[in-house]
């Protein structure tokens, strides 16, 4: 991986880490089934990103 792609990775972990918190301190904002969609798109971009990087 390049240094830029770590550094999306690592972006988009950190925002997943972020989602899974809001919804676990129950952020009124946020439903439960919002913060999961977040959380699989970001993990889902990850992946992207990882396998167009191989």
């Amino acid at each position: 991986m390049t240094e830029e792609t770590e550094d999306r990775t690592e972006h988009h972990l950190r925002e997943a880490i972020r989602h899974l918190g809001e919804a676990q301190d129950g952020d009124l904002r946020k439903t439960n089934a919002v913060a999961i969609e977040e959380v699989i798109t970001t993990v889902s971009t990850v992946l992207r990103e990882y396998t167009e990087d191989e």
